[in-house]
């Protein structure tokens, strides 16, 4: 890493030096031919934004057809009672988790994989988060692209993989200069996704005569229901409760730490009210309607052809905009870990691309859920590590503080009580999702590979009491060395 850095050093006071903003640390200079992303620095203050520029990003994602297409699934499987409170189980777990990292994300001015490092994982075991969690977002991409092809194919008919390259192709620059830019974009796109939506609705509305009767209470033919019903609808949202407050994390450290909790209810709950309590119930109203729960085919049903299409498209840029930033940020911060700082944001993008066009050529829509549903366990895991390191072994019993440190130089290579307590969550929850007979169980796994790696965190950390989180284990940001020079 950079030697110009005001970071305090391992041998000062625990708290002395700069503050843990981005106040007095001069970006990487890796950062700063990444223009305003910071994937391997603190933000600045002076590059902190507004909550309406992060609500602006986060939206992206609610807009994607995929969420309508998981509620027409989930009332299709599940039944409308299952459904509707597997949402707000999932919604309240989510804003509690999106909430501690976040502001933890905002106070410190880092990303989620800078973040993991010295929240218990170290420079190298962190990048073991980045596999799965930028991994995801790249399937993501993959996967709507694959949407946005097959829409434009029904105006076009061209060869599919023309289509996948030319869909890959066309976020290049939209993505190219970061944030700023898809800010912009995010923004502009909003009305015309709207207006399109509300036409959609309109529509239906008018074809049904009014609301369908059954939102709440629909049990089609085969449903499951009741508390099985309700733990699939749970289980089927662990990947979205496990990668959403890494992802709000992410965009959150562009917030003023002094600003964030009046700010949390912009940028943080409301995308996920946004997301749970309309973007998936609105993939309920239109199954119901059109008995069918795939966008793609209701929307050009209702609106037509162009109109349909259009949607789709202004849906799908919004959102691939945002899992191709991710991945390529989080990419880029594990990169200098492992001895590739030289290669920017903007190379990991091209990467990025070129991985999500692979994944259209293989057909990725059509093999998703098995990916899906282990993914969940991982994340799950993951979270669960950084906020115990958060509320136990930071908060509650202080065994290190300081600003939290993520420069390779001063930290462990790994950190055993992360990297043990990742490991022991996926490991018991993959056992039991795929050993378990009944569904309520396996339905289940994630969460309970949640509480393990939580339990695993915090013992390890009283076991080490805190020596294994810096390079020099005489480091005073630990509160047994703390004690000892007192």
């Amino acid at each position: 890493m950079t030697t110009q850095s005001k970071e305090p050093p391992a041998n000062t006071p625990a708290g002395a030096g700069a503050p843990p903003t981005g106040t007095g640390h001069p970006p990487h200079p890796a950062a700063e031919r990444d223009q305003d992303d910071y994937a391997r620095s603190r933000v600045p203050d002076a590059e902190k934004r507004g909550a309406g520029a992060v609500l602006s990003v986060l939206v992206g994602f609610v807009t994607a057809f995929f969420f309508p297409l998981i509620g027409g699934m989930y009332l299709t499987q599940n039944g409308a009672a299952a459904t509707w409170l597997g949402l707000v189980i999932s919604f309240c777990v989510l804003i509690v988790l999106a909430l501690i990292v976040s502001r933890t994300a905002a106070r410190e001015g880092l990303s989620s994989q800078l973040l993991s490092r010295g929240t218990g994982l170290g420079s190298v075991g962190s990048v073991l988060t980045t596999v799965i969690y930028a991994g995801t977002f790249v399937v993501y991409a993959g996967t709507e692209g694959q949407i946005l092809a097959s829409s434009i194919d029904l105006i076009w008919d061209l060869p599919d993989q023309i289509w996948f390259v030319a869909v890959g192709l066309v976020f290049l620059p939209m993505a190219w200069n970061g944030i700023s830019s898809m800010t912009k974009i995010l923004t502009w796109t909003v009305p015309v996704y709207f207006v399109l939506l509300v036409v959609a609705i309109g529509i239906a509305w008018d074809r049904n005569d009014g609301m369908p009767s059954g939102l709440f209470t629909a049990m089609p033919e085969g449903a499951v229901g009741g508390v099985a019903g309700t733990i699939a609808v749970v289980a089927g949202l662990a990947g979205t409760v496990g990668i959403n407050p890494f992802e709000a994390a992410d965009y959150n450290r562009f917030i003023r730490a002094a600003e964030f909790r009046r700010k949390a209810v912009i940028s943080v709950v409301l995308p996920y009210v946004l997301l749970f309590f309309l973007a998936i119930p609105l993939g309920m109203f239109f199954t119901l309607i059109t008995d069918s729960f795939a966008p793609s085919v209701y929307f050009v049903g209702l609106l037509g052809l162009l109109p349909g299409v259009a949607l789709a498209w202004i849906s799908q840029i919004r959102v691939n905009l945002t899992n191709l930033h991710i991945s390529s940020v989080t990419f880029t911060s594990a990169s200098e870990a492992v001895g590739t700082s030289r290669l920017g944001r903007r190379f990991w993008l091209l990467v990025v691309i070129a991985a999500s066009i692979a994944l259209m050529w293989s057909d990725v829509l059509g093999n998703l859920n098995v990916f899906l549903e282990w993914t969940g366990i991982f994340l799950l895991a993951w979270v669960a590590c950084v906020v115990a390191d958060i509320t136990v072994v930071r908060g509650l019993l202080k065994i290190v503080t300081g600003p939290v440190e993520y420069r390779s130089s001063h930290l462990r290579r790994y950190n055993p009580v992360g990297v043990s307590a990742l490991l022991s969550g996926t490991v018991v929850a993959s056992l039991i999702w795929l050993l378990a007979d009944g569904p309520v169980l396996r339905g289940l796994s994630a969460y309970i590979g949640f509480a393990v790696a939580f339990a695993v965190h915090v013992a390890m950390a009283v076991a080490t009491r805190g020596r294994t989180y810096f390079a020099d284990p005489s480091d005073p940001r630990i509160a047994v060395n703390q004690a000892r020079t007192a």
